[in-house]
């Protein structure tokens, strides 16, 4: 298990360097992109994902959908912020993280003008991906600021639970 640490690691910091910008947020899916604070929701349900993508590795397969988001503005991608959760029964994760158990797996997200792209790098070989629920918070560079006057930093945000994140929002 040792042997996967590294890799796994190595992986996780070059997408941290690479994808996550300190004004990344990520957003549920909204049908228009937020103008204020309060206009920071998630889908009304979680969203389960079925057109995968998938490429095999010598020791990992790697699963990857794009989800499509016109919210995802420039200004979003550059300056703003994008948090993805997951939910597998009861149980709800912010991206990225990794599963033990009787999958072996690493599940994080990349933000670009337009999308979010979920993946998840599968060392077990087993993984039901259709049983997986996601949701994302988007928000724009503004709604950022005006968090930041009641308290809540960019860098606190991204640490939040998702039961936390819906309670500051909901203030």
């Amino acid at each position: 298990m040792n042997k996967h640490t590294l890799p796994v690691v190595g992986a996780s910091l070059l997408l941290l360097i690479t994808s996550c910008k300190k004004t990344d947020v990520q957003h549920e899916n909204p049908v228009s992109a937020p103008t204020s604070v309060s206009a920071v929701t998630p889908k009304a349900e979680w969203t389960s994902i079925n057109n995968w993508n998938s490429s095999q590795g010598e020791k990992f397969a790697t699963y990857s959908s794009r989800v499509e988001d016109s919210s995802i503005t420039t200004a979003v991608a550059g300056k703003g912020l994008v948090l993805a959760f997951s939910k597998n029964g009861t149980t709800i994760n912010a991206l990225p993280f990794q599963e033990k158990g009787t999958t072996d797996s690493y599940w994080y997200y990349q933000v670009s003008k337009g999308a979010i792209i979920l993946s998840c790098d599968n060392y077990s070989g087993t993984q039901s991906l259709n049983t997986v629920g996601f949701r994302y918070f988007v928000f724009s560079p503004q709604q950022l600021k005006d968090l930041e006057a009641k308290g809540h930093t960019k860098i606190e945000l991204m640490q939040l639970s998702y039961e936390d994140l819906v309670a500051v929002l909901n203030k």
